[in-house]
């Protein structure tokens, strides 16, 4: 049900200076939610009138957002918080250890986990619930992240294992990297995470996605505003200019030179970019933070995909 905001001027005076405060200060108006258009009372003359309705349209336009089209899906973080200075120290050491990738560190990295450490996992598709695969890890922890984190795969015969722990040692160091969100994750109650979830209105990307029989997974964006092209190619028009973190929906043209892809928004916007390394999707690996004996400690991996 779409809620019309409605006004009723409840007092045609208003400061001689007609000042925004003072038009909205007092008795002067109330504010109606309605559920249907076409309520508005408005009692004055008609000079009245304007001068408030222009007044309104002032405000209401100063305080809109920069956005693309009403039909656009924009992505969003959800429940973010601001990480004290204790947990932002922590995350600190923490990264720099992970950040190296060396098998010396292992320890040092693996002694910020909790002793009693629950892993969650779900598939590629970004809305599916979150299953608790393990709970209770108390070693090891740097393997029970690559499971659930690090595509591993086959190594020949005779060869080494692959140390999985130092792929998973740099991907913790991203997900905490150097300003990043953190926020609040329903299935980790008093953690801290990193990074914050993403948010979407989400019939509305299931229902884009389902148009080209896809899931949600396949949808992208940027952190960036991205221009679309008309034609593959530099010095091709400019068909949009699509605002930052816009759901776009991406395939290849088999007639694009190579590196080109075509994008559509999910108001139908389409056109050509280049290919970018920093193409974003829904899909997210999360780690939690949470005090432990008075200690901020990872107590919640979170991974997708594997």
């Amino acid at each position: 049900m779409t809620t019309h905001m409605v006004w009723r001027v409840c007092n045609k005076q208003t400061s001689a200076n007609g000042s925004v405060s003072a038009f909205f200060g007092g008795d002067r108006r109330a504010w109606i939610d309605a559920t249907a258009p076409g309520m508005t009372d408005v009692s004055g003359s008609t000079g009245d009138i304007m001068k408030y309705t222009s007044q309104l349209l002032a405000l209401i336009l100063a305080a809109l957002p920069l956005a693309g089209n009403a039909g656009d899906l924009v992505v969003r973080d959800a429940a973010v918080v601001q990480p004290d200075a204790e947990l932002q120290a922590v995350v600190g050491r923490l990264r720099a250890f992970a950040a190296s990738g060396k098998k010396s560190n292992i320890r040092n990295v693996e002694a910020y986990f909790s002793r009693d450490v629950s892993v969650f996992q779900r598939g590629l598709d970004p809305f599916q619930p979150w299953a608790i695969t393990q709970e209770g890890v108390d070693v090891h922890f740097l393997d029970a992240m690559a499971g659930v984190m690090i595509e591993q795969g086959e190594y020949q015969e005779g060869q080494p294992a692959p140390d999985y722990r130092l792929d998973a040692m740099r991907k913790l160091a991203e997900l905490i990297a150097e300003g990043g969100t953190f926020g609040l994750l329903e299935e980790a109650p008093g953690a801290i995470c990193a990074p914050a979830a993403y948010d979407v209105d989400r019939q509305a990307a299931l229902a884009f996605a389902r148009r080209f029989e896809l899931n949600a997974y396949s949808l992208r964006f940027f952190s960036t505003r991205m221009t679309l092209l008309q034609a593959p190619g530099p010095g091709a028009e400019t068909v949009a200019v699509v605002p930052a973190r816009t759901l776009m929906m991406f395939d290849y043209d088999p007639k694009a030179p190579e590196g080109w892809g075509i994008y559509e928004t999910s108001d139908g916007i389409k056109g050509y970019m280049l290919d970018r390394d920093d193409t974003l999707g829904m899909a997210q690996n999360h780690i939690c933070f949470a005090k432990v004996k008075g200690k901020y400690r990872i107590t919640a991996i979170f991974g997708y995909g594997l």
